[in-house]
């Protein structure tokens, strides 16, 4: 199979992950696409970020009428912080008939550098680039594959200000995470 892995914090998962997803799907013909969210991820260390439960089920809630997506757990149940090198060894050990795509957009493609392992990292999953804010190629010291997508602009972090400020975010998150993030009380101030 040829499965699209989007990884990241999703807090909280918005339009701009999945139109993200999507376009990957559609252009490199993917049977799947897996949302993974982190663990404990190393690089968040200096905010709070919410329980890793609330994230996984806010992806959840948001994919679950799309039958390309599939919501992984991978991350959360590995204990100690959480490295993208390390889950791509779990998914080829249980899985090494599959290829694999890491999506990323261009913010995060122009940090891999600085990821831990990085360069194995590199040797095991072909990484997939979406534009953010421009359709520019990122200069980087290995390849990757451009896709570019309808530029949606929004972010995790104004998302949650927004949250915290009881703004409107509809259309920005799917509804069912909305009504999820309303029925456990996250992002209030």
């Amino acid at each position: 199979m040829r499965v699209g892995i989007m990884g990241g914090t999703f807090d909280p998962i918005h339009v701009g992950h999945l139109v993200a997803a999507s376009e990957v799907f559609s252009e490199l013909a993917l049977d799947q696409v897996r949302f993974i969210p982190a663990g404990e991820p190393w690089q968040k260390d200096l905010r709070t970020i919410s329980p890793a439960i609330d994230r996984l089920a806010m992806v959840q809630v948001a994919i679950q009428a799309d039958p390309r997506f599939v919501a992984d757990d991978i991350e959360i149940r590995r204990d100690g912080p959480t490295y993208a090198v390390d889950t791509m060894k779990d998914l080829l050990t249980e899985h090494p008939e599959n290829e694999y795509f890491w999506i990323v957009g261009d913010d995060v493609l122009a940090r891999i550098t600085s990821w831990h392992s990085w360069q194995e990292f590199l040797d095991l999953v072909t990484v997939v680039a979406v534009n953010r804010e421009s359709d520019a190629d990122i200069e980087v010291p290995f390849d990757y594959v451009r896709v570019i997508m309808p530029e949606v602009r929004v972010s995790a972090t104004a998302l949650r200000e927004r949250l915290v400020a009881g703004k409107d975010c509809r259309y920005l998150v799917p509804q069912p995470t909305l009504d999820y993030i309303a029925a456990h009380d996250l992002y209030r101030s």
